[in-house]
């Protein structure tokens, strides 16, 4: 059997043409060409190009409000802030008014001008994302506003929630609410401190009467400040805990909380804020968002804000999308020459897209690196404390057992003083030895990433990354613990080659390649340490399986 594409082929004799010999010259007898058949011969057709889709950003990404570093000023310029709140501020030294502080603060106190719930003119107030460095002073931008906003309350109740990621950064946003409370009614609590879960009950909740245990709960404060796992447990377990009043929710760090969205603690907040409770002392409601209309217009309605800041805040338009943003304002701090100004005025990201990592970071920051080997690292570090006599130096780590490792180094070595961070350390010691370390007691301070994030540190002259962190965020938030406050500062990264890479195309990427300058430390400036350095090796065993025996005992 043949092929039967070609078994059932039959050739076709070509027609003899009946016309005159003239039209065998392929023109018609006018001379003109063959007219084209109306229709496509099967293999000829070239479908038309398709320009790819281009994803366009919501109009308040790609056009933010951007805070530009203007001439110094003040507090008392500043018409809109309450003057006890202005003199607290003198008090405790702090005069000038940083740009994020000078542009966000007024928002926010228009969005409550007409009355605590009904927003700016009446109408429900806009959500407000900020993504702005490490020490531009984002902690008192929102601070302040919600404490004059509340300071005339008469009842106490739950109407501003502020969130943290972790237990320090939680501790360091309430002291510096009690600081500013004083002289109000306003109390404020933290939850997931060191107090036990009971106590922190009764700080949120005045005590029912014994002759009437029916009555209901009442709320003794009015600020909460929190962890995200300690507010679901008293959501979950704590009878009569009430966030039906919550007019700030307050989302510090929000790219790291952002990414936890996924565990529904977001939806968990929300429900019990929009969980409708009567109540004798206030004439508003409180319902699910829902659509403007002119029944929803006639009823008071007390609608929750949300605010968002980091140094890092994702501008991922499906991760915001999470976040259940009400017309979201955007303030963003972007170096000179990223963005362009339209004919109205406003501001536009080229390329349609935002990458905060390119801002994140002062300007006043200088930015080094040390090509070296693996083994120069800690002959390196040596050298920046006892021969360039660094002081105040605070040096990173990938991990808990590299920070213990290094520091038990650090400390055999003769006129260095050093201490560790990690999570493992009681919190009551973390608290001693940055004590220490803000009075100059401790030259040296080794931690694992645990402090990277919003950490206040005082007096940080440099910060060291003694292994290359392995996102460009995690070095953002390292090299923010310097040149805060519009200080200058210097970070330094040590870079084996084996990290360099990775290192290189990350900086490249953020834009921060060509802002890095090398250090060079010469061979002959790390011979004299190696005696020192060796024999303090041959200690560190003997301690490490001394830790490991303390461990095994307690377990």
């Amino acid at each position: 059997m043949g092929d039967p594409l070609q078994d059932g082929h039959q050739e076709v004799e070509p027609m003899e043409d009946e016309g005159d010999d003239e039209m065998d010259n392929g023109y018609d007898d006018h001379g003109e060409e063959p007219m084209t058949p109306n229709f496509a011969v099967l293999g000829d057709h070239k479908a038309p190009e398709r320009k790819a889709i281009q994803r366009i950003l919501p109009n308040w990404l790609q056009y933010p409000k951007v805070i530009t570093s203007r001439d110094v000023k003040q507090f008392t310029d500043l018409r809109e802030l309450d003057e006890g709140l202005v003199e607290k501020l003198h008090e405790n030294g702090i005069t000038q008014c940083f740009p994020v502080q000078w542009t966000v603060i007024p928002e926010l106190l228009a969005q409550c001008r007409c009355g605590l719930y009904a927003g700016d003119a009446g109408f429900r107030p806009r959500d407000v994302c900020v993504s702005a460095p490490t020490g531009s002073g984002k902690t008192l931008t929102f601070v302040l506003p919600i404490i004059q906003a509340l300071k005339n309350r008469v009842v106490p109740r739950v109407r501003a929630l502020v969130i943290l990621p972790v237990k320090d950064l939680a501790k360091q946003v309430y002291s510096v609410f009690t600081k500013y409370c004083e002289g109000t009614q306003l109390k404020v609590c933290l939850l997931g401190g060191k107090t036990s879960f009971q106590s922190e009950q009764k700080q949120l909740l005045r005590e029912r009467s014994e002759a009437n245990p029916s009555e209901e709960w009442r709320s003794d404060v009015d600020i909460v400040v929190t962890t995200k796992g300690r507010l679901l447990d008293h959501i979950d377990r704590t009878e009569g805990f009430d966030l039906s009043h919550l007019r700030y929710l307050v989302v510090d760090e929000a790219d790291r909380l952002m990414t936890d969205i996924n565990d529904n603690w977001l939806s968990k907040v929300e429900k019990a804020a929009y969980t409708a409770k009567p109540d004798v002392f206030s004439p508003y409601v409180r319902s699910r968002q829902a659509g403007l209309t002119i029944a929803s217009c006639r009823r008071g309605t007390m609608h929750m804000q949300k605010l968002l800041f980091s140094a890092t805040l994702s501008l991922n338009p499906d991760m915001l999308e999470q976040m259940s943003l009400f017309l979201p304002l955007l303030f963003t701090v972007t170096p000179p020459g990223s963005v362009t100004q339209t004919s109205d005025g406003a501001f536009a990201v080229p390329g349609n897209a935002f990458d905060p990592d390119t801002s994140a970071i002062s300007e006043q920051l200088q930015e080094r690196y040390v090509d070296c080997e693996i083994s120069e690292k800690p002959l390196i570090l040596l050298h920046f404390m006892l021969t360039k006599k660094y002081q105040h130096v605070l040096c990173f780590t990938n991990s808990v057992e590299t920070t213990n490792r290094l520091y038990l180094v650090m400390k055999q070595m003769p006129g260095i003083k050093a201490e560790q961070l990690t999570s493992y350390i009681h919190p009551n010691t973390r608290r001693r030895i940055l004590k220490e370390f803000e009075d100059g007691k401790v030259q040296l301070l080794i931690s694992s990433d645990i402090m990277t994030r919003g950490m206040d540190i005082p007096n940080v002259d440099y910060v060291v990354s003694y292994e290359t962190p392995p996102h460009i965020a995690t070095y953002i938030h390292r090299v923010g613990r310097t040149a805060r406050a519009n200080k200058s500062g210097t970070a330094i990264s040590l870079v084996d080659s084996t990290e360099m890479p990775d290192f290189e195309r990350v900086m490249t990427e953020a834009g921060r390649w060509d802002r890095l300058k090398t250090v060079t430390v010469k061979k002959k400036h790390l011979e004299p340490l190696v005696p020192g350095y060796t024999k303090a090796l041959k200690v560190v065993p003997k301690i490490l399986r001394s830790q490991k025996a303390k461990k095994h005992k307690v377990l």
